[in-house]
């Protein structure tokens, strides 16, 4: 009987691991992004992570803005000033954003380990960094409110 459950949760996981969003890549939909607003800037939030059913939330200012989903990212404009990124849960962590107007940031998201995987962690990345990073990855982004 537990070999049954622990075969469960094993093909479970597996099966979690396999999923990946589905949507167009960050190398052609660069290309047609929407110009920037004048006082705004942009934000990326991407999940380099391949494995992994997770997907937590990541909100801006409290507001929920996207999910960290493996292999996947999402953008957010929003007016030149100081923001912060956090999930939802007291395992999250938190990050500063000041944002010019103009300027594009890149943060990265990731679960922190394997004891805490509906958690997420924020990484500040350079743009160079973040935009090779972001090479393979397929757009997840939700629309939210401001």
């Amino acid at each position: 009987m537990r070999t049954g459950r622990v075969a469960a949760i094993l093909a479970a996981v597996l099966l979690g691991a396999c999923a990946a969003p589905v949507g167009t890549d960050y190398t052609a939909m660069s290309v047609s992004l929407p110009a920037l607003q004048p006082g705004e800037g942009r934000v990326f939030f991407y999940t380099p992570a391949r494995f992994g059913g997770n997907q937590p939330e990541v909100r801006l200012d409290g507001r929920l803005v996207g999910f960290a989903v493996p292999s996947g990212f999402f953008f957010v404009d929003r007016p030149a000033g100081r923001y912060e990124a956090t999930g939802v849960t007291a395992a999250d962590g938190r990050i500063e954003l000041p944002l010019a107007a103009g300027e594009t940031k890149y943060v990265r998201t990731q679960a922190p380990s394997a004891f805490s995987v509906t958690a997420v962690h924020f990484l500040l990345v350079p743009a160079p960094e973040g935009r090779g990073d972001m090479a393979g990855l397929v757009y997840s982004g939700i629309s939210a409110p401001r």
